[in-house]
């Protein structure tokens, strides 16, 4: 049980681990280049204008850029775009005061290009964390497994000795496939005069003493009906159709057997 206790303590941290949502992490990223790509336009715009004042085709060459152009290109070559016009405004930081370029200006740039640059690795490190939550998941449910094994080979020393505590727990232990539940209840309800099929009755369970319902069923066209994985219980069912008379029967539901409801209303009248 402790084994059972730890296995299941992982599976549900690292579930909630692996749910949570990381989206933020890439919306960081993007904020940072969008940003880099705004100071980049700006500091291109600037350096063009100074260059051709200097006449200065190569450096005009270098520092120019289109927002079409550095919308496109990958991170890390946008990185290296703006690294290297960083560096060319710092070769001319001097001369070009006059065009707006400055050591504040410079500060900003580098402090966006640095934000931007520790950005990248981290979606891909919310991924890496996510496939590592789902190993770790996989492992907590083999662990699981391996636990409930061997609570299931020490319950069957006392198959015979504890048969009511025996049936209990295999009633537990039971693996029931969401949507493909072994049948429990079946049954089909008639009219009391020449047994002809009621489609559209209404069951409605109610454990035995009880007012709160359990279930509620509807006969199909044919006045039949099925229900799967259906707790175990003594149940009050009230059977009902407008133009009849209702009808209350008892029905035992157990694991190991299934129950069957076969009834006939009275019409009203």
């Amino acid at each position: 049980m402790t084994a059972l206790d730890a296995a299941i303590e992982q599976i549900q941290a690292n579930s909630e681990e692996r749910h949570v949502d990381t989206s933020g992490v890439t919306d960081y990223k993007q904020e940072n280049r969008d940003e880099v790509v705004k100071l980049t336009m700006d500091a291109s715009g600037k350096m063009q204008a100074y260059a051709k004042y200097k006449r200065d085709t190569i450096l005009l060459a270098e520092t120019k850029f289109t927002k079409t152009a550095l919308l496109r290109v990958s991170a890390l070559d946008l990185l290296d775009i703006a690294n290297g016009l960083y560096a060319r405004i710092n070769a001319h930081l001097g001369d070009a005061a006059s065009y707006d370029l400055s050591p504040d200006s410079q500060r900003q740039y580098r402090e966006a290009i640095d934000a931007f640059s520790a950005s990248i690795p981290q979606p891909r490190q919310s991924q890496l964390k996510t496939k590592e939550n789902g190993q770790l998941i996989n492992l907590g449910i083999a662990m699981a497994d391996d636990a409930v094994e061997n609570i299931d080979s020490v319950v069957e020393v006392v198959r015979l000795s504890e048969p009511v505590f025996y049936k209990g727990y295999k009633n537990a232990r039971r693996v029931i496939e969401l949507g493909t539940g072994s049948l429990q209840v079946q049954g089909k309800i008639t009219e009391a005069d020449g047994a002809k099929p009621i489609p559209g009755a209404v069951l409605t369970f109610r454990l035995k003493g009880e007012t709160a319902v359990a279930l509620e069923k509807e006969t199909a066209d044919k006045g039949g009906f099925s229900i799967k994985s259906f707790p175990e219980g003594i149940y009050e069912v009230t059977i009902s159709k407008v133009g009849f008379k209702t009808l209350t029967v008892s029905a035992t539901v157990r694991w190991d057997e299934l129950c069957n409801i076969d009834a006939a209303l009275e019409k009203i009248g």
